[in-house]
């Protein structure tokens, strides 16, 4: 769903929501995300894909102003991404494998069943055209990622152990750059058109 707007004093703007639900039986690329026993990877295996984000909104703008400066930005607002739970120990037998689901008030734990926190980010950009000639340009910009250096995690212990409770540890962010999205960032550029 998508609403825009153009005014005519130099602001636009355009917002648009999504609800998706992507389904997989198995994620390989990704950590703990073997299945159970390789040998039945359908039905069993039916879950939730790593990469499902039931909500997103997106919302943009742009506001020209009288001295010619362009001031705009993009807010994107996601749910938390899914994450695998796991005994974190080979119940099944096989080898080198730490990927068995635990069995919780009898009950195999579905694939990716837990949630990780919501992604939001926050990107803004200054920009102003300088004309030297009828065909001499130089614009300059200085943009901002991340402007609020919200944390966004994608990675989570899915540690629960075999256990009636989690172990410790379990639901939190796992540490490292593959972990987490981009913190802030600043960029400055400059582009000549002749």
């Amino acid at each position: 769903m998508d609403l825009s707007r153009r005014f005519g004093n130099g602001i636009s703007f355009l917002a648009s929501y999504s609800w998706s639900h992507t389904i997989d039986n198995v994620d390989p690329d990704v950590p703990q995300q073997n299945p159970d026993d390789p040998n039945f990877t359908g039905l069993a295996e039916k879950g939730n894909a790593i990469y499902d984000q039931r909500n997103r909104f997106v919302v943009s703008g742009l506001y020209t102003t009288p001295l010619k400066f362009v001031i705009g930005g993009v807010g994107t607002f996601g749910s938390g991404l899914p994450y695998n739970i796991v005994t974190g120990t080979t119940n099944s037998g096989d080898t080198g494998a730490t990927t068995d689901r635990p069995v919780l008030n009898g009950v195999v734990v579905g694939r990716n069943s837990g949630h990780g926190q919501p992604i939001y980010t926050v990107n803004a950009f200054v920009e102003r055209p300088f004309r030297f000639t009828e065909c001499c340009q130089i614009t300059v910009r200085a943009e901002a990622f991340n402007l609020s250096n919200h944390a966004n995690f994608v990675g989570y212990s899915g540690t629960w152990g075999n256990g009636p409770t989690p172990g410790p540890g379990f639901g939190q962010p796992l540490t490292g750059v593959t972990n987490q999205l981009p913190p802030r960032e600043f960029q400055f550029s400059a582009a000549f058109r002749f």
